[in-house]
């Protein structure tokens, strides 16, 4: 009898648990920052432009209702994780901090949509 009610209580902790990654793990979409008081956050675009501008490589990512924001990663810490020969996909996911006033967002992490590519040129 112990076990039966040791084993529901692990399934009970996993399908919360499981259920809780559902909302924790999903990223807002760029639109969802218009309301946005800052912070933490994060986020999935469709990536509509990016390249170098100084120490930084910049992110234009686009909403689904067409708000814009940039995101901001230092140039040296991409080149850490993906090499010389990153590229990036249509959509993003980037966790960072949101600043408002200014629309950017200041990547600590890219969750999705960069990735080495052997083949594919770097833009410049």
């Amino acid at each position: 009898m112990k076990r039966w009610v040791f084993a529901a209580g692990l399934i009970s902790i996993f399908l919360v648990a499981g259920v809780m990654s559902l909302y924790i793990g999903t990223p807002m979409d760029v639109s969802d920052l218009k309301n946005f008081k800052g912070g933490k956050v994060r986020v999935s675009g469709k990536l509509v432009d990016y390249g170098r501008a100084g120490d930084n490589l910049y992110l234009i990512l686009r909403g689904r209702d067409g708000f814009t924001i940039t995101a901001l990663i230092p140039y040296q810490e991409v080149l850490k994780v993906a090499g010389p020969s990153f590229q990036f996909s249509d959509e993003v996911v980037v966790e960072g901090v949101y600043n408002p006033a200014n629309k950017t967002l200041y990547i600590t992490t890219i969750l999705k949509g960069c990735h080495s590519a052997y083949y594919a040129p770097v833009k410049s």
